[in-house]
């Protein structure tokens, strides 16, 4: 199992720098552990609905933030990282996550997050966990993260293209309105989903409030699109969502992420 390395930019080098030194203390430890967060669609009818999860793969606590712990991760360290997180993912038992669900019973939908810049080393485990997953019924929907340089924007997108042909779906996190270099892909009908953050300010200006409705609207006609809203930690936020065309929500008001460790695994599947 990999183990905790490096954090943060302070210690970019080969040697071990002051955060190298203290990490050497958790040698043991994994590098990142698995959070399961609830993704609450917007029609809930009855006990039997199905749900959907987004996997949250956290940083050590001595990490400044998740961001900057993936951004400063060396190729090869993020590659294996990330094989490290397929597996573990292929390994769990599905139908034991009912107990976390706040809407239904079934796990039917599984959100997780890929950085662009090692996607095309991945296609043929993102192809084997998506048909493991389909052996339990549930769909694998890969995120793509907001940390894409246009260096590599089309070699990502060609992998995409290509993993989608295979039935592989898609999301684009954290999206950004303006300026964001994925939103060339929207229109290819590789895009799945688009996940966007609440605004500041939403529940309490009008005007905020009508440019995010406009601004789904204009995705949703762009593209055949489902929109997931992120960061909806309030229920005075929740109440001014109601003319909002969103499909789904996450946030903490919905769901606290629950440790993978809580959650039983195959034993054969690490023998």
């Amino acid at each position: 199992m990999l183990t905790q390395q490096r954090c943060d930019n302070t210690d970019s080098g080969n040697e071990p720098g002051s955060i190298g030194k203290l990490f050497n203390e958790y040698n043991n430890a994994p590098l990142t552990e698995a959070h399961f967060q609830e993704i609450v669609a917007r029609k809930i009818s009855g006990c039997a609905q199905e749900v959907a999860y987004e996997v949250l793969f956290r940083p050590g606590k001595l990490c400044l933030s998740v961001e900057g712990f993936y951004a400063n991760l060396h190729q090869k360290e993020l590659l294996n990282l990330s094989l490290e997180q397929l597996h573990q993912l292929a390994a769990i038992d599905y139908r034991h996550l009912d107990v976390l669900a706040l809407a239904g019973h079934k796990i039917a939908r599984l959100f997780i997050n890929i950085e662009a810049r090692i996607i095309s080393s991945l296609e043929a485990e993102l192809v084997w966990l998506k048909e493991t997953l389909k052996q339990q019924e549930v769909e694998l929907v890969v995120e793509i993260t907001e940390r894409l340089s246009a260096k590599i924007a089309t070699t990502a997108f060609a992998s995409i293209a290509k993993l989608h042909d295979f039935g592989v779906k898609f999301a684009l996190d954290d999206f950004e309105p303006k300026g964001d270099l994925r939103r060339h892909w929207i229109n290819t009908a590789c895009v799945d989903y688009i996940k966007l953050i609440l605004p500041r300010g939403f529940e309490k200006s009008e005007k905020v409030r009508l440019d995010f409705i406009d601004y789904i609207y204009q995705l949703k006609n762009q593209a055949q699109v489902k929109v997931i809203v992120e960061k909806v930690e309030t229920l005075e936020q929740f109440l001014a969502m109601e003319l909002v065309p969103y499909d789904g929500l996450q946030g903490y008001l919905f769901s606290q992420p629950e440790k993978l460790a809580q959650i039983e695994l195959h034993r054969h599947a690490f023998g």
